[in-house]
């Protein structure tokens, strides 16, 4: 009788341990919890945005804990010198905005931050209408695409980044995992 309690003890230890940003479920072990879902990579926001890492061989990585912006970030498999990323960044806006004027004022500020933009449009990820940016860094040899979405006050800032060699490569997978973009 003694064993059973020890096993449930230690599974709700075991299911406490893990991030509720990550494994969160109504119920533990159900169909809708990742130890069950056959979705891989997936990530719930706490501000209500999914993604995931798709049909690619990215994998999703711990958040840095010094960026209380980053909400996680895929890397791709593989061990370059620089290894290519998709962040996933959030924020709230101190005023509400509209999604042009919240892209035109990055459009303006990435040059004094030493980017040049060579992409800046509209696109729609599902139902879902955001705004990309394909930048190229004058100082180091990075490559960047960014989707903005935009929902109330809340932003979230997708960044696709690898070295300009490498960067049509990972693109793909890249475009990929912004696709899964829900919100």
């Amino acid at each position: 009788m003694r064993y059973p309690l020890v096993i449930l003890a230690l599974l709700l230890t075991t299911i406490g341990s893990f991030s509720s940003r990550s494994a969160a479920a109504p119920l533990p072990l159900t169909s809708s919890s990742l130890f069950i879902s056959g979705q891989r990579g997936l990530f719930h926001s706490p501000i209500g945005f999914v993604i995931n890492s798709g049909n690619t061989d990215w994998h999703l990585a711990v958040a840095p804990k010094n960026n209380s912006y980053i909400e996680t970030v895929y890397r791709a498999p593989g061990d370059n010198k620089v290894q290519a990323a998709l962040t996933v960044r959030a924020e709230t806006l101190l005023s509400k905005t509209d999604l042009d004027s919240y892209a035109k004022k990055w459009i303006k500020d990435y040059p004094r931050l030493g980017f040049e933009v060579l992409t800046a449009k509209k696109v729609r990820v599902g139902e879902q209408v955001g705004y990309m940016l394909d930048l190229l860094s004058r100082e180091n040899s990075k490559q960047l695409r960014q989707v903005l979405f935009l929902k109330g006050r809340n932003t979230v800032t997708l960044t696709c980044r690898d070295d300009v060699s490498t960067f049509a490569q990972s693109l793909k997978s890249c475009n990929d995992i912004i696709r899964t973009f829900h919100w």
